[in-house]
């Protein structure tokens, strides 16, 4: 076995957040070269099942211990990171690492991916000493706590533990990979971490060719207004907040002028639409994404607080060729191409500014032929990151 990978929780496959677009494309990108297998936990299956997508072995593990104390106390809340998950993740990956040490002990690299965890530290209390660690945090979280906790007392107790095994975390990798230069330099600067390093995130989606892209533009319902859409990912604070910003702002423009398409987890947001020209499509496949994306010809990304990295909504747009409409924060990270347009806004009320300066514009929406070329650029230049620069260092025999 070459690369033996682990991450904290939920199906990458399915790629249904960017976390799992992250994931999933660099383990696929690392399946180029290597033997790739990855132990995934799960909270929603009772044995362990098999799966392979793309070059790489999912082994899926259920959370039994979460499982059994959720009977036990008749649990019923079982969301992604609710409490009583929180507080037995720990318990059920070092199950997992115990199980599996073996596997662990002899590959050649293991990828680490999620912010809860700390398989790293397990790893290396169980025996694995030499095998090369790669942290993947996927996401600022750990820094957001320790912003918050030097602040006040109280979220100093709330979250001190967990940013001290935090650390343990760290400690225990062998390199820590970071999806920006913020995220990098904040890591550097509030842990102390000396081999840290960059791996953008990945583009999330791509067409075959031309006459596909065509194919599927053609798809929507004439030419004669703007067409929006929102890639609203995963429940989390700042996507809510995008969504029901959005949904706000277009209620009130006339449903003649656009066509809003809304994509993720959010068909509970449909009691606040009253414009028909506004559509919440719920979680889409990769297919259909491709679809939508390809009939729009703007992207939104209303998001007013820094994540991690570069947001994956952004990358899928400008593959796609959408001219993209944002906040600064929307672009960390981003090198814009040539051939796209940013309408660059900082509050509510600029927002509103630039989506009527465009619907009351006179621009003919079918002229898009900039999306193929442009495509394979962002591939190479991503690929060469992912599947050099960074990995190799945990590869080189």
């Amino acid at each position: 076995m070459s690369v033996l990978a682990y991450v904290y929780y939920n199906n990458p496959w399915r790629m249904k957040s960017g976390d799992d677009v992250r994931t999933h494309m660099i383990l696929t990108e690392l399946a180029k070269s290597h033997k790739v297998m990855a132990i995934n936990l799960s909270t929603f299956t009772s044995s362990y099942h098999v799966h392979r997508q793309d070059g790489v072995v999912y082994v899926t593990v259920p959370r039994r211990f979460y499982k059994f104390i959720s009977s036990l106390i008749g649990w019923s809340k079982h969301y992604d990171l609710n409490p009583l998950m929180k507080l037995t993740h720990y318990i059920d990956e070092f199950i997992t690492a115990l199980k599996f040490i073996n596997w662990f002990r002899n590959a050649k690299a293991v990828p680490v991916f999620g912010s809860m965890t700390l398989f790293s530290f397990m790893l290396r209390v169980l025996g694995a000493k030499n095998v090369t660690i790669i942290y993947d945090p996927l996401a600022n979280y750990a820094q957001t706590l320790y912003l918050r906790s030097r602040k006040s007392f109280v979220e100093l107790l709330r979250y001190g533990l967990y940013l001290a095994l935090h650390k343990l975390q760290l400690k225990s990798s062998n390199i820590v990979v970071y999806p920006s230069h913020v995220d990098l330099e904040n890591a550097k600067r509030m842990f102390k971490i000396a081999k840290a390093v960059i791996a953008p995130n990945p583009i999330p989606i791509c067409y075959n060719s031309v006459e596909e892209y065509l194919k599927l533009r053609k798809k929507r319902d004439g030419f004669s207004k703007p067409y929006f859409i929102l890639l609203a990912g995963g429940r989390g604070k700042a996507n809510e907040e995008a969504v029901k910003i959005t949904i706000e702002i277009f209620n009130k423009l006339p449903p003649e002028k656009f066509k809003l398409i809304i994509t993720g987890p959010w068909q509970d947001m449909k009691k606040h639409v009253r414009n028909p020209s506004i559509e919440l499509v719920g979680v889409v496949p990769r297919e259909k994404l491709k679809e939508l994306l390809a009939m729009a010809d703007y992207g939104l990304s209303p998001i007013f607080s820094h994540v991690a990295g570069t947001f994956i909504k952004v990358l899928a747009y400008i593959s796609a060729g959408l001219d993209v409409i944002g906040t600064p924060y929307s672009f960390t990270g981003v090198i814009v191409p040539k051939g796209i347009n940013v309408y660059m806004f900082k509050n509510e009320s600029e927002f509103i500014e630039v989506i009527n300066k465009i619907i009351n514009s006179n621009v003919t929406w079918n002229e898009k032929n900039k999306l193929i070329g442009l495509c394979r650029e962002l591939s190479i230049e991503i690929k060469n990151v992912l599947g050099r620069d960074v990995y190799n260092y945990a590869y080189m025999e």
